[in-house]
């Protein structure tokens, strides 16, 4: 991968992006005896235009100023509800950004990925129109809504994910320096020539499908993946960042995220656990609590 040419490539979406109004509007969804969290969502705009989904929840703490803010993004599903991270708002006094990319969550109502593709398989022609360039404009909006908040610190901007939101987080951090800390668990998007040969479970065997099916297009999709596969971003993460694993994940192998890990130069931390497959642990919500407590 030419690195030269791969910044090109982002700046000039850094560049599209930075074009457009992000036009937030809100609405209030918290209850109104709800005096410690005030909860709503949000609808911007974004790369090319089109209309995204968040919720912001921000601690109603008296006199507290700007405070820290963390992006959360979700997994490939792109249906994990804004209560899962919000008692980070509630219990450690964080602005909580719950940003479901274009196609997800609620932001399906403004754009859906074509009939009969996937967020894996829509582009696979050319880096351009991949579904993740666009997933991952979404994601630095976030950032420039929260940069555009009284409530917000500018300089304390964290982000948060797993599986597709650990992907997300990763290339987030890469492509985007305001961002202070990065979590990573189980990262997804990554690693693609491993991951179609090594995931029996979950969203990559969308890839080997289609592999499968159309053997003369293998090679050439994995060059324009690797356009926007985390593990030829990670050299750029400069914040400290942590990577959480599964040893016995089949969703996204071990195998698939060491390398990325290995990758980043920034002050960083991996963390394993034996005998754990894919999914959330309890163990990351502490460490979560150490980290962003450190470096927010």
């Amino acid at each position: 991968m030419d690195m030269t040419q791969l910044r090109a490539f982002w700046d000039e979406m850094r560049a599209e992006l930075s074009e457009a109004p992000i036009d937030a509007t809100e609405e209030l969804v918290e209850r109104e005896l709800d005096r410690l969290v005030a909860t709503r969502k949000i609808t911007m705009a974004s790369l090319g235009g089109v209309n995204i989904c968040a919720y912001f929840c921000v601690p109603q703490i008296p006199g507290a100023g700007p405070l820290p803010a963390v992006v959360y993004t979700p997994g490939y599903g792109g249906d994990t509800s804004w209560t899962t991270v919000a008692g980070i708002a509630y219990d450690q006094g964080y602005c909580v950004l719950t940003l479901y990319p274009r196609g997800q969550g609620p932001s399906k109502h403004h754009w859906q990925v074509p009939e009969g593709l996937t967020k894996l398989t829509m582009g696979l022609d050319a880096p351009s129109n991949h579904y993740y360039r666009m997933g991952y404009a979404d994601c630095l909006r976030g950032i420039d809504f929260l940069c555009s908040r009284d409530e917000v610190d500018s300089s304390r901007i964290g982000v948060i994910g797993l599986s597709q939101g650990g992907g997300l987080t990763l290339a987030t951090a890469a492509l985007d320096d305001r961002v202070r800390v990065a979590i990573s668990h189980e990262p997804f998007l990554s690693n693609y020539p491993v991951s179609v040969e090594t995931a029996t479970t979950g969203p990559y065997l969308e890839l080997t499908k289609h592999f499968s099916a159309n053997p003369q297009l293998k090679q050439a999709s994995l060059g324009t993946l690797a356009w926007i596969d985390p593990l030829n971003l990670a050299p750029w993460i400069s914040c400290p960042t942590m990577v959480s694993v599964g040893q016995i994940d089949t969703t996204c192998p071990p195998e698939t995220i060491r390398p990325i890990y290995d990758r980043i130069p920034a002050l960083k931390s991996l963390v394993e656990f034996p005998g754990c497959g894919h999914g959330w642990l309890y163990e990351y919500r502490q460490n979560e609590r150490h980290w962003l407590g450190m470096y927010l």
